[in-house]
C-alpha cells in the first residue's frame, strides 16, 4: 500500500509539473476555446492530462498523457508529449519492473526492459 501511495504522489507531481510548464508557455488565440485539463481519480487510480474545447468550428478532444495503476503497477497508456514521462517516473524512483508500457501492443512488451503486465 505504501508503494501505491508513493506511485500516486509521483504521478500527480509529474503531471502537474508538465501541465504548469505547458500552460505557462502556450497562448491560444482568443477565438479558440481550448484548454488543457488534469483529472485525477485516486479511487480508481486513473490520471489524465487532456486538451478539450473548440477551435473555430472543430471540437478538440485530445489525450496527452494517460496513466493508471493496475495490479500494483504503473501503466503508461498514452504519452503524446516529447517529455518522455517514463524517464521521469524512473528518476522519481519507480522501478522498471513496476512500469508497463501500455501503449505498446501486448506481444511487444516482452521485448522491453519494462514489465509486460
Amino acid at each position: 500500500m505504501e508503494n501505491l501511495d508513493n506511485y500516486r504522489q509521483i504521478i500527480k507531481k509529474i503531471l502537474i509539473e508538465y501541465y504548469q510548464m505547458t500552460v505557462s508557455q502556450v497562448k491560444t488565440p482568443e477565438k479558440f476555446e481550448v484548454s488543457d485539463r488534469l483529472a485525477f481519480d485516486e479511487i480508481r487510480d486513473q490520471y489524465l492530462w487532456f486538451r478539450f474545447g473548440w477551435e473555430d468550428k472543430k471540437q478538440v478532444q485530445h489525450m496527452i498523457v494517460y496513466i493508471c495503476i493496475k495490479d500494483g503497477k504503473v501503466w503508461v497508456e498514452e504519452d503524446s508529449t516529447n517529455l518522455c514521462i517514463v524517464d521521469d517516473l524512473l528518476s522519481e524512483g519507480i522501478p522498471q519492473n513496476q512500469i508497463v508500457l501500455g501503449f505498446h501492443h501486448p506481444s511487444k512488451r516482452g521485448f522491453t526492459e519494462f514489465a509486460s503486465t
